[in-house]
């Protein structure tokens, strides 16, 4: 019978306790980050010296290490980040998570034992995706959060058919915890909001944007851009059975009993299907997930399909807790309100009470709890407008909190089986052998040998007991060891003093820990960093913005329609009128170009084209997934034939391949995230000329970026933020996408500054 294939459990550590927290609760695998070009810069995280007692305590507890190193790198950050890297490959890492293809062309190329798992910012969403990134030396794939089953069935299918045996792609999956309503790695939001060199979550410094209030044009205001968490505890049968190989838990921000709460119960469930049991979720675990974080309840995101409306958490984005009961009534000038619960409340709870006709929030910490009648509490000190029938929550329950924290405070409570074997014979010295029991690779278990300073003398008076022994070979405590099997082999007249029994015990325990850390790997020497630096011209070649001529990129038929060559000839948008022999280029979306009278449309712009002053390019939109993948599975051959003489350009890895095989140049649009040479260089290595830099270049461009592209069909055409700025939402020609602009119509279009080649126009 075949073994039940059970997935690695991923936590996030986003410091030392939530370490603990995820070890001791059961994870297989935790994910942390360091200092330097992390997505979570804001977490605790971990100093080079504290990376290596956290690889340390996770080895010798049998869980890996994957690092993150996840944001974009500018030309002059690729040295640091690549040393960074040789430092965790010294340290032990099991494996570092990138963006950036870049520092993955270095690692590739000069560290190529490191394993390399690629992010989820990389925006990777269907099988072709899949299969191009592990062309370019990535083990596993992290793919989009917006997936179905189905689509994450067929990922996991490719990538475990790309190798030989034991060399398939790995495919991760989120299955709890944050979501983003924008495609991870194609959000602008919140660098936009901040002006030039804003926070970007590209970089690692996202402000959140999409849990902010906003008010549409009718003066509703709403969370309106705000995911529930997800919860995917009630799909997990689905995705063993896909042969997912890892499921992660997002929440490197997150408290320690956070950490430990979540791990303890997917753990649960996991180790329930490897036991061939059912996984209906208890009610009482659901219950624990929301008390201890979630957003007004949780969503499945888009595992059985777009959700609509249900994604959204429509309340306050911090952790909601769970319905606890209404008021029943207040107290004229008192800080005491009389609750009808439903959930047990009790003194050093948190709650809060939601005014059902302002939204306004008031809450405390439970400080005085007196029963007043049959399922009436009275409690206090709660201040603010309440009313009779308002909805209280507890957002937080001390007794969870304490039982999370018992979890983890002992960091000998996850054991690890061993069996041991003690031999003593008349005139040798013992010998104590101690091995992993259940090694992660059957027959590769690590084992030690400890020999006895003393030989086994003649038993005098009382000889050797067999029962005694043995009890005193399992006592571990104090160690991360519990025995399984203890033989003892001893001569029955002999005996050894019960300190030698103690001491080999003790240093068998001491030795095979050490030896479940891991020896420290030898690394590239700063001699060989200074080398490869020189070879590949880390900090000497960058990106350039004149490299790649004027260019203008259109997103509506409208804007194509309005557009007029003598604009771009004459400098009208670029600031100044092209020279001989310049070209400037206009990327058209393939919707458009596919049209039997796209060129009609606009011949002023075709009539321009055919001098060589304006080449006229189409674009695949950077999220191809659903109709537009479709609609190229369905017509590639049609497509491939309109646009060979003009190339195409993408801005994800998955069609690359597809194009050239059948003779289309393909450009590199920003979509890909190119910020750095090296990055430009990996995608040149697959036949890629990159024609757009990453939307994180802001020296680059002028105009109407996309702020989001998401699944999330966004019923509101037009709002503004807290400060009044006008937000539009476009509907793609699909429509199973949408794009978030500014509000081009209250903002005056200026020519190309100085140094900006490119123009976006909605």
């Amino acid at each position: 019978m075949k073994a039940i294939k059970i997935p690695e459990l991923l936590a996030p550590a986003g410091g030392a306790e939530q370490l603990k927290a995820a070890v001791q609760n059961g994870a297989d695998a935790v994910y942390m980050g360091g200092p330097l070009f992390n997505a979570r810069i804001k977490a605790e995280n971990f100093t080079e010296k504290n990376m290596k007692e956290a690889v340390d305590y996770a080895h010798e507890r049998g869980v890996r290490v994957y690092v993150t190193v996840n944001t974009l790198l500018k030309d002059d950050e690729l040295l640091k980040g690549f040393s960074y890297i040789n430092f965790l490959y010294e340290a032990g890492a099991d494996g570092v998570i990138l963006q950036d293809m870049g520092l993955a062309r270095l690692v590739r190329r000069y560290l190529p034992s490191m394993a390399m798992h690629l992010s989820t910012q990389a925006t990777v969403y269907n099988w072709r995706g899949a299969v191009a990134a592990a062309s370019m030396g990535f083990s596993r794939i992290v793919p989009a959060r917006e997936l179905t089953l189905h689509e994450i069935k067929g990922i996991v299918e490719k990538c475990h058919g790309i190798g030989g045996e034991g060399e398939d792609c790995q495919v991760e999956v989120f299955v709890h915890g944050a979501m983003c309503m924008c495609y991870s790695g194609q959000c602008q939001m919140s660098r936009a909001l901040g002006g030039s060199g804003g926070r970007s979550g590209n970089r690692g410094l996202c402000a959140q944007p999409c849990r902010l209030p906003y008010e549409d044009k009718k003066g509703k205001k709403g969370y309106f851009l705000s995911p529930g968490d997800m919860c995917l505890l009630g799909h997990l049968r689905g995705l063993c059975e896909a042969g997912v190989d890892s499921l992660k838990i997002e929440g490197r921000m997150k408290s320690p009993q956070y950490v430990a709460v979540v791990t303890s119960i997917y753990r649960k469930y996991l180790d329930m299907w490897g036991e061939g049991r059912s996984l209906e979720p208890q009610e009482d675990d659901m219950k624990r997930l929301r008390q201890i974080f979630s957003r007004g309840g949780f969503t499945s995101g888009y595992i059985k399909g777009n959700p609509g409306p249900e994604l959204l958490s429509g309340r306050s984005p911090k952790n909601s807790g769970i319905y606890a009961g209404s008021v029943k009534g207040t107290g004229k000038g008192s800080s005491l309100v009389d609750i009808e619960a439903e959930e047990k409340l009790s003194l050093g709870d948190g709650v809060e009470i939601i005014n059902r006709e302002t939204g306004e929030i008031c809450g405390n910490v439970i400080s005085y709890l007196k029963p007043v009648g049959k399922g009436i509490i009275r409690i206090g000190d709660i201040r603010g407008r309440i009313s009779r029938g308002d909805p209280v929550y507890k957002v937080t329950d001390k007794a969870l909190i304490k039982e999370a924290e018992a979890s983890y405070r002992d960091d000998f409570r996850r054991k690890i089986p061993v069996n041991i074997r003690f031999t003593g014979k008349k005139g040798s010295p013992p010998i104590l052998v101690m091995e992993e029991a259940e090694p992660e690779i059957p027959g590769k278990g690590k084992s030690v040998s400890v020999t006895g300073r003393l030989p086994v003398e003649k038993a005098e008076r009382k000889p050797w007991d067999r029962e005694n022994t043995e009890a005193r070979l399992r006592k571990l405590g104090g160690t991360i060891f519990e025995g399984k099997n203890v033989e003892v082999d001893i001569d029955r007249d002999a005996t050894a003093p019960v300190a030698v029994i103690n001491e080999m015990r003790r240093e068998a325990a001491e030795r095979l820990a050490e030896k479940r850390k891991g020896s420290r790997r030898k690394g590239l020497t700063e001699e060989d960093i200074n080398s490869i630096a020189e070879k590949e011209g880390l900090g000497r070649e960058k990106i350039e913005a004149e490299e790649k001529g004027y260019a203008v990129y259109v997103y509506s038929r409208k804007a194509y329609t309005a557009l007029r060559a003598g604009d771009l000839t004459e400098g009208r948008l670029t600031g100044r009128p092209l020279k001989e022999g310049e070209t400037l280029k206009v990327f058209l979306p393939l919707e458009i170009y596919m049209e039997d009278d796209f060129q009609a449309v606009n011949s002023s712009l075709w009539k321009a084209s055919e001098t060589g002053r304006v080449e006229i390019i189409p674009y695949l939109l950077n999220i191809t997934n659903g109709g537009l993948d479709r609609y190229l599975e369905e017509n590639l051959e049609r497509v491939a034939d309109r646009v060979r003489s003009a190339g195409i350009a993408v801005g994800n890895p998955g069609w690359i391949d597809e194009f050239r095989e059948r003779g289309v140049k393909v450009w590199g649009d920003y979509g890909l995230n190119v910020l750095n040479r090296q990055s430009e260089k990996a995608f040149e290595e697959m036949g890629v000329t990159v024609a757009a830099f990453s939307h994180d270049a802001d020296w680059f461009y002028s105009g109407d970026i996309p702020l989001m592209i998401t699944e999330h069909p966004l019923t509101r055409r037009r709002f503004k933020d807290r400060k009044g700025e006008g937000y539009t939402v476009m509907e793609w020609y699909e429509k199973d996408k949408y794009l978030i602009f500014r509000d081009g119509e209250k903002r005056k279009r200026e020519p190309l500054g100085e140094g900006k080649r490119m123009i976006y126009m909605k």
